[in-house]
């Protein structure tokens, strides 16, 4: 029987058809591969839109205007033309009113595009311009602002502004509480030694930092010579101011001195210099002070004289009413742009203390003529000015009470929350106790 031949290709063929079940047969039995978990993206912090803006602070100098600062940093003038017109078509502020030492901050985004303006107008004030689609969008922010009370007392060894300082406060309450007793008290001829005085002040703060002073709410000066009880009242619309105990208003239509406290400290720095002398003759009262101090007006009047007078020198003569004048020798100089016939106000400067006519040294020479007739200036009692409503009398009493327990219940430099006469006379008037 003859032998078959395969041939290399068939044979190769054929190997492979038996051998490929097998290799099939082994990839089926082999175990599945396990899933592998997805891949956790990789997050991205997200970066505040803030953080992104460039910010640049200016300070206003002397000389400044509005849009000469925007200017300067770079604002464009359409963008200055909104903001202007913003701030004068809602009278959020008047450009007019700039002054050195506010500051602007201007913040842009990555494009150089403006994304706000913040004005700070004080600490207390902050304006914000911000674009909102075509406009913009201004606003005043929120502060954060505290109002506290502190109880100051103290005893006179020096000056009651060394006092004020020793209790806690400083030349701003000193002034404060000053033009506030300018009525009663003549700080430079009738404060002693061992005088005592306790006052309950606010203390005003923002974003946790000292502004100032607010309100004297109580306060009491017991002097050897003077001494004075004042609360502070609020009442109907817009309605405030300090009272005696007794409702009768501390102020007044004359200041008990043409020395002001206030003027005398500014003039010479923070440090209270006491006048050293006071002399008194036949026709008035010779207040030694030093050369230059200003003089002021000891009520509103109208100039009646202004010129050389003699031994009196340099002087100045008001006609405050139909009886009384007061008159101002031997300055060294006039007020700028005073002239006889002027209106003047109480506690405005007239002139200047010198020593011009017959004077041995600067002091002042002051005079009240009452009826053409010269009378003792450290005896002249003022009227006071108009009192408290009787409508009111009887919730100002109540006030007074409470306001006195707070002082009895607190300790020199204690801080509390402070009160408000407003909410008490409505807590009162619905019958809610106030807690001692």
């Amino acid at each position: 029987m003859p032998k078959t031949r395969v041939g290399r290709s068939s044979g190769y063929r054929i190997g492979l058809f038996l051998t490929l079940p097998f290799v099939l047969v082994i990839l089926a039995c082999q175990s599945e591969p396990e899933p592998q978990p997805a891949s956790t993206p990789t997050p991205v912090a997200e970066v505040p839109i803030q953080d992104r803006w460039t910010t640049v602070v200016d300070t206003v100098r002397r000389g400044d205007t509005f849009s000469g600062v925007l200017l300067r940093n770079r604002v464009g003038v359409q963008e200055i033309a909104d903001i202007l017109g913003e701030m004068r078509e809602k009278d959020l502020f008047s450009p007019r009113s700039l002054r050195p030492g506010q500051v602007l901050s201007l913040s842009r985004d990555s494009y150089g595009y403006f994304q706000q303006l913040r004005f700070h107008i004080s600490r207390e004030e902050i304006l914000s311009f911000e674009p909102d689609g075509d406009s913009l969008f201004a606003q005043f922010e929120d502060v954060d602002r505290e109002v506290r009370l502190r109880k100051f007392d103290g005893e006179i060894l020096s000056s009651f502004d060394a006092a004020v300082r020793r209790a806690g406060g400083d030349y701003r309450l000193t002034l404060k509480v000053a033009d506030l007793l300018a009525y009663d008290i003549d700080f430079f001829t009738q404060v002693r030694e061992n005088d005592r005085f306790e006052m309950l002040v606010e203390e005003k703060f923002v974003e946790g930092e000292f502004l100032g002073y607010g309100d004297v709410v109580y306060v009491a000066y017991d002097g050897q010579v003077a001494d004075c009880e004042a609360v502070y009242y609020e009442w109907g619309e817009d309605r405030k101011g300090h009272y005696q105990p007794d409702g009768s208003a501390m102020k007044k239509a004359f200041l008990k001195s043409p020395l002001n406290f206030r003027r005398i400290s500014s003039h010479f720095g923070r440090r209270f210099h006491p006048v050293h002398g006071l002399y008194k003759h036949h026709s008035g009262v010779d207040f030694a002070a030093r050369t230059g101090t200003p003089v002021v007006a000891l009520g509103d009047g109208v100039v009646d004289y202004r010129g050389w007078k003699g031994g009196y020198g340099n002087t100045v003569r008001i006609k405050h009413n139909g009886r009384i004048q007061t008159l101002y020798g031997h300055l060294k100089g006039f007020a700028k742009g005073l002239s006889r016939g002027d209106r003047v106000e109480q506690g405005e400067v007239i002139g200047y203390v010198g020593q011009t006519g017959v004077a041995t040294g600067p002091h002042l020479h002051f005079e009240v003529i009452e009826n053409g007739l010269q009378i003792d200036p450290l005896q002249f009692r003022s009227e006071p000015a108009e009192p408290l409503p009787e409508g009111q009398l009887a919730a100002f009493l109540n006030w007074v009470d409470r306001v006195r327990d707070v002082r009895e219940d607190m300790v020199s430099g204690q801080i509390v929350p402070t009160i408000d006469s407003r909410t008490f006379s409505a807590d009162l008037a619905l019958g809610v106790t106030q807690p001692r």
